[in-house]
């Protein structure tokens, strides 16, 4: 007896039935293929830029922020700031039509490791901290952080490079985070500055 052979348009119906739900596109991993494409946009572009200093020399602490524009709308505003010898950071803001969309911000200090070297010194190590952090519509839908540590800072780029991104949850920091993004937005003065730094 003959087989009937089935018919390759019917084939390709069952095909698309049963791979349809394994293809049904994630929400959240879509805004966030979203927001990297306008991160790039904006990182390819040549925009222009004004800077703010708050320096006061009675005061541990410091900062400088640059805002860059693109056709005259605040796109991406860098900020960097310190808290006396230990350390400090360098964050990164990005928006798109007047929304906050993204943030990177790279933390770097250093810390006693409890033990002592040949010389009788107590050792040190640098730590870098590097977050990821993603906004839809005023609301955070991805974190992710890396960490590195190490006695030799030459050592340090590359052990960061080696490191994959964890998802991370911490619901303080990013508030936190959103809220200087905020506050930098509409800064124009070193005082908006030392806000951003120590206002609630």
């Amino acid at each position: 007896m003959r087989s009937r052979r089935i018919p390759s348009a019917f084939i390709a119906l069952l095909a698309a039935l049963f791979f349809a739900p394994l293809a049904k596109a994630d929400p959240v991993e879509n805004a966030v293929k979203d927001i990297r494409a306008k991160y790039n946009k904006i990182e390819g572009a040549k925009l222009p830029s004004k800077s703010i200093n708050w320096e006061p020399g009675d005061d541990p602490a410091w900062g400088k922020m640059t805002k860059y524009y693109s056709d005259g709308n605040l796109v991406k505003v860098y900020f960097n700031f310190g808290e006396g010898d230990h350390g400090g950071g360098d964050e990164y803001y990005y928006y798109w039509n007047g929304e906050f969309i993204f943030a990177f911000a790279n933390q770097s200090y250093w810390k006693f490791t409890g033990r002592t070297k040949a010389d009788g010194q107590e050792e040190t190590a640098d730590v870098n901290i590097e977050q990821r952090l993603y906004f839809a519509n005023g609301q955070l839908i991805r974190h992710l952080y890396r960490e590195a540590s190490s006695t030799n800072p030459q050592l340090l780029k590359q052990i960061m490079a080696a490191t994959e991104n964890a998802h991370q949850n911490d619901p303080e920091f990013a508030s936190q985070v959103q809220r200087r993004a905020i506050l930098a937005a509409s800064a124009s003065s070193p005082g908006d500055i030392e806000n951003i730094i120590y206002g609630e």
